[in-house]
């Protein structure tokens, strides 16, 4: 054959189906477009030297991994949707003398000419909308903006390769496709749909047990360390239930449609009805696909919106005041509490030289011991790695002993703690009788102070494990009792905590200064005296992290769901098509015993609403039952707020929706264009 006859070859098939090649091209664009950018912010270190980057752009590279697997999973099954349409034209090569070894020269040549154009117009893109998306990324992180513009070579050659492999890959599978299918069944394979599906009533009632199952686990799970445990465990168990449901469920309720005779037996359902009947099983399938991107996209959005949304609470929960310190050492030390108080006057000393008016002041120490928490018990003899494997992390608990003297003198109490009681406070869901025995020592419960245990810890609702406080009459006398408990290592249980914090009433430079002097004074004491941690810190120093993180993963959240979106709208966009062609058909007998425009176009609405309204409701639900998990989630970072996370979700779903909306108008008009032109 002449040179230049296979790629003459390969652009002609693609120009004569445009309808299908010209959307995927585009979609291949975007996808070098978006994972160049996220590269070129994640790795080719433009962010350095600016504060808070550091920490924002890890949150960037870890989305340019997401978006590698994700763009070859997602091409790959576009491309199998694709390739399905020119079946019937390999078969017709086949039959005209071609071999096998001729059509994969074509279809590599195909291949070639849309990475390369992919790759190009990619990176051109890409390489455009990099400063806009590193300006919008600087704003939401709130860091100085640099005006240069670059360029990152390194950036250029990973997407280059990546995207090599990729398309090499998908020519490999294309292939096979081809090399095993002979000529009668490559002409058929454009026609074929399936064989009318039965009702599987078992894979549905599967289907609702996985789906119930991850209802279930999201919704039983009542504090952070669970959830941070069990939520991708409930997300499989939702997806594999939201696939099985849907094509089993959809078969059903076709069938259950097809019964009802007043509703079937109509002009603008029967061709519907009976199209949708015919294909469901893959039909099911692409819907629990649409589902499944709505879900992640309004779960992205809604958490990662909340968090950047409420930053300054979440920076005020964890640093309520404008100085913190922080010691820790294990073990019973009786020149503990003197070394409290030295630590406390060479803060304060050091602070009033710096020209701070220390007010607000809180500073306190409590001893603590961990373990396992259940029937108002807390089991502190899991001394192996074999029963903590086992351990239902709901019910571990930490318990913070502190002295009714220093509660009074800190927070401005009154309360008086007679030997052998306490007076107990959580700020989690924990039940607790009459009496709370922690190790072999026994407390009589006299009063409850839930309400207040925010005073000592501004934190403690969104502990990784719940908090117990236990205010005693003499909290030296009570460590005493735990000094013989050990863990597995063979280290003390027992924890001596010190936290010290107030304000200044400094500028924020001032405050950033004061914290990095007072760092030094509580290293030069503390080192070398078996602390095994210590620190201080200033609200305005992690302001910078805290912006860096949740600006990184809002950001992080508004690229992946462009991309989750304009994934769904590919799959609706090839769904609709290749359905549109196998119904052209269908509606030509229907022409021919009277069916007119008006009445297809209400066919084809009846169908297209019945399918478009199952994804969007099956992902709403999905949202109002993660949401709780997603609030548990949100408490780690110093979150507490479920209405602002409500209202954020619901944005999200009034946007999606909308956009949702737009998709059904454009793939709804191609359809009704194709199904319209059957003579």
């Amino acid at each position: 054959m002449k040179a230049g006859f296979y790629p003459k070859m390969a652009v002609s098939g693609m120009r004569k189906n445009g309808r299908l090649y010209v959307p995927y091209l585009i979609t291949c664009i975007l996808m070098v477009s978006i994972f160049y950018i996220f590269h070129f912010l994640g790795f080719s270190g433009v962010m350095n030297g600016m504060a808070g980057g550091g920490t924002a752009t890890q949150m960037v590279g870890m989305g340019t991994y997401i978006m590698a697997v994700f763009a070859t999973i997602f091409l790959f099954y576009t491309q199998s949707t694709l390739i399905k349409g020119r079946k019937k034209e390999f078969g017709l090569y086949s039959i005209l003398g071609m071999n096998k070894r001729n059509i994969g020269r074509i279809i590599l040549w195909e291949t070639f000419i849309i990475w390369m154009v992919a790759v190009s117009l990619g990176l051109l893109s890409g390489i455009g909308l990099s400063k806009l998306a590193e300006l919008g990324f600087t704003k939401l992180i709130a860091v100085p903006t640099r005006y240069s513009f670059s360029v990152s070579g390194s950036s250029v050659v990973t997407t280059v390769i990546l995207f090599a492999v990729i398309f090499f890959m998908i020519y490999l599978n294309t292939v096979r496709q081809i090399r095993f299918a002979d000529p009668a069944q490559l002409i058929s394979a454009g026609k074929s749909g399936e064989k009318p599906p039965k009702a599987n009533w078992a894979i549905g009632i599967l289907g609702l047990v996985f789906l119930g199952s991850g209802y279930i686990l999201a919704l039983k799970i009542k504090q952070p360390i669970s959830a941070l445990v069990w939520f991708f465990i409930a997300v499989i168990l939702i997806i594999i239930g939201t696939y099985l449901l849907l094509i089993s469920g959809s078969v059903i309720m076709c069938r259950l449609l097809q019964k009802n005779k007043s509703y079937y037996y109509r002009t603008n359902h029967f061709v519907s009805v009976s199209s949708m009947a015919y294909r469901m099983k893959r039909n099911g399938a692409g819907l629990a696909s649409i589902c499944i991107l709505l879900t992640m996209i309004l779960v992205m959005l809604s958490s990662t919106s909340a968090l950047y949304t409420g930053e300054e609470q979440c920076l005020d929960a964890r640093y309520p005041n404008e100085i913190g310190a922080f010691a820790c050492k294990y073990g019973y030390d009786e020149t503990l509490p003197s070394q409290g108080e030295k630590l406390d006057e060479i803060l304060k000393t050091a602070a009033e030289a710096k020209g701070a008016e220390v007010k607000n002041n809180y500073t306190y120490s409590v001893y603590s011991i961990s373990g396992y928490f259940e029937n108002s018990r807390l089991e502190v003899n899991l001394n192996s790695l074999t029963d903590m494997a086992f351990i239902d992390y709901d019910k571990v608990a930490q318990i913070m002993f502190i002295d009714d003297d220093e509660y009074n003198r800190v927070f401005g109490h009154d309360v008086n703690v007679n030997p052998g009681e306490a007076i107990v406070g959580t700020a989690k869901r924990v039940d607790i009788g009459d009496t709370i025995t922690v190790g072999d020592v026994v407390f009589e419960v006299t009063e409850r102070f839930d309400d207040k245990v925010a005073e000592i810890d501004p934190m403690a609702t969104g502990a990784a494990s719940p908090t117990i406080y236990l205010i005693v009459d003499d909290v030296e006398a009570t460590a005493r009792e735990y000094i013989r408990y050990s863990d597995y290592n063979g280290e003390p249980m027992l924890a001596w905590f010190w936290y010290s914090r107030f304000d200044t009433g400094l500028d924020e430079e001032g405050q950033i200064a004061l914290a990095e002097e007072l760092s030094g004074k509580i290293k030069e004491e503390l080192n070398g005296k078996g602390f095994s941690n210590y620190y201080c810190e200033s609200h305005e120093a992690e302001r910078g992290d805290f912006v860096s993180t949740f600006g990184g993963l809002f950001f992080l959240g508004i690229l992946l769901s462009i991309i989750f979106l304009v994934s769904c709208v590919l799959i609706i966009y090839y769904k609709q098509i290749s359905e549109g062609f196998e119904d052209q058909a269908r509606f030509t007998i229907m022409k021919k015993v009277g069916m007119n425009s008006e009445e297809i176009k209400k066919s084809v609405n009846s169908q297209m609403l019945l399918v478009f309204m199952f994804p969007v409701i099956f992902a709403c639900i999905h949202l109002a039952v993660v949401l709780p998990i997603v609030d548990k989630l949100l408490m780690l970072f110093g979150l507490f707020n479920m209405p602002l996370l409500i209202a954020c979700a619901l944005v999200c779903v009034l946007i999606c929706g909308l956009f949702y909306a737009a998709i059904y108008k454009v793939t709804s008009v191609a359809y009704l264009k194709i199904v319209s032109s059957a003579e």
